[in-house]
């Protein structure tokens, strides 16, 4: 079925030669009785002269864009106008291309198409592409790849982007995805340790559609647009380019990564992860595991509240207690954490992992300080309430029992015993890995200016 483009609207904007735009409390009004709100609107292209006139994008109100007619949350309105009001154009104009989607840069869109609840192809067809058409970027200048696997996007990393990196060119590449696409990404170029004198980093934006999207709403916390759909694109089109974190994350030998629902498991490269969002072990890691499945993918975010009762309320009564040693890397020094028994270790570089989860709220933007939040085995109303303070703006820190610290580095050594690894998994950026028992973990910040990639940000 051929996807449905762009709702096209004309109003011309004169009336016997005068202007009858209005704009007024963030709301564009037409004399043919349209109203486009500040939440809805993301940017103005085109100029007057030569008859061409603006295209004023915007996305239908989600409601709207959710109903029978629309199936998807998402729909592109372009409004074509020769006048507006110049108050209007001075917050929405662009008036020249940003510097990451110039020409001189090779621009490459990648569909990740089983991200999320699978909207990324969807959002491809009937918004990207027409926005980036009103900019005068048709799809010959630039290329589109569509996932197949979940090794599809790593492999274009290792391979592509990696060899145009070395060679010193400037790409952009526009991820449609969550946060597993960008850490492929970082994957693929890190791990053969392949870098030149002439290295440059990818610049990456990214259109959010994957489940908690911690990295992006991080990157937008201060935002009072209720759309992700909007941010994502006012940033592409008006965001600059800035390095972003990133931490290493190495394993003992013996240590898998748990693909195919925990079917299929495979040693790492040399036995090491990179990530920008989190590193965890025990409640978070189990969660992320457990609820990484066909089915409940189709829950979208509500799939980590569906498995954390069954985790936090479990049939023999208590919650796990994590068996390990744990010690932060503080000022050069090891501080052991003074249990063995633990509910929660999450080593992070952001502010929320969803966009009402705030789990480090002194987190911010770009800041590259790696925080850690843990707290003891806890029954699971102790351990839920924590959980709901935790999306009342980070009120969790400071509640009896947490801890939260600034750290360098963060060490696990895993006592649990059995060949399973169901209690012996980590999380990193949404990857699962199993170690193997007598195993370790190992994060580490890496300095500033190692970064792989920089990211498109607003802040």
């Amino acid at each position: 079925m051929a996807q449905q483009g762009p709702t096209s609207v004309t109003a011309s904007g004169e009336s016997n030669g005068k202007p009858r735009f209005s704009f007024s409390n963030g709301i564009l009004t037409a004399s043919t009785a349209l109203q486009l709100h500040d939440a809805d609107i993301i940017a103005v292209t085109g100029a007057q002269g030569d008859g061409d006139g603006y295209n004023i994008l915007s996305l239908a109100p989600e409601g709207e864009a959710s109903a029978e007619t629309h199936p998807q949350p998402f729909e592109l309105l372009i409004t074509k106008a020769t006048h507006l009001p110049e108050d209007f154009l001075d917050i929405y104009h662009i008036k020249d291309v940003p510097s990451h989607l110039e020409p001189s840069c090779q621009l490459s869109v990648v569909v990740s198409t089983l991200s999320g609840t699978g909207l990324a192809t969807s959002f491809f067809e009937k918004i990207l592409r027409p926005v980036l058409q009103t900019l005068s970027i048709d799809e010959s200048q630039y290329s589109v790849d569509r996932t197949e696997n979940t090794q599809s996007v790593h492999d274009l990393a290792k391979t592509t982007l990696l060899e145009n990196a070395n060679g010193g060119d400037a790409q952009t590449v526009v991820v449609l995805s969550g946060d597993g696409g960008i850490v492929d990404i970082i994957n693929g170029l890190l791990e053969s340790g392949e870098r030149s004198s002439d290295y440059t980093p990818p610049v990456i934006c990214q259109i959010p559609l994957g489940t908690g999207n911690a990295l992006f709403h991080s990157l937008h916390r201060s935002s009072t647009t209720p759309s992700i759909y909007v941010q994502a694109l006012r940033t592409l089109l008006t965001g600059q380019p800035k390095p972003l974190p990133t931490f290493k994350a190495t394993f003992s030998p013996g240590a898998r990564l748990l693909t195919h629902e925990g079917q299929s498991a495979t040693p790492l490269s040399n036995n090491t992860l990179y990530g920008a969002v989190v590193a965890s072990y025990g409640l978070h890691s189990t969660l992320v595991a457990d609820s990484d499945t066909t089915e409940y993918r189709k829950h979208g975010d509500k799939r980590f509240g569906l498995v954390a009762k069954d985790l936090l309320y479990p049939e023999d009564g208590s919650p796990h207690a994590y068996q390990a040693d744990v010690t932060l890397l503080q000022d050069g020094k090891q501080n052991a954490v003074g249990r063995q028994e633990h509910g929660y270790i999450l080593a992070t570089l952001v502010s929320n992992l969803e966009k009402t989860f705030t789990i480090s709220p002194e987190t911010k933007p770009l800041d590259g300080v790696l925080r850690v939040v843990n707290f003891g085995p806890l029954s699971g109303d102790e351990s839920m309430e924590i959980m709901k303070a935790a999306y009342q703006d980070g009120k969790h820190i400071g509640m009896e029992g947490v801890g939260y610290d600034a750290v360098e580095g963060l060490d696990v050594k895993f006592l649990e015993v059995g060949e399973s690894w169901k209690w012996r998994r980590c999380c990193v950026d949404g990857l699962i890995v199993g170690v193997e028992e007598g195993g370790w973990m190992k994060v580490r910040v890496m300095e500033k200016g190692s970064e792989a990639v920089q990211i498109v940000s607003d802040v």
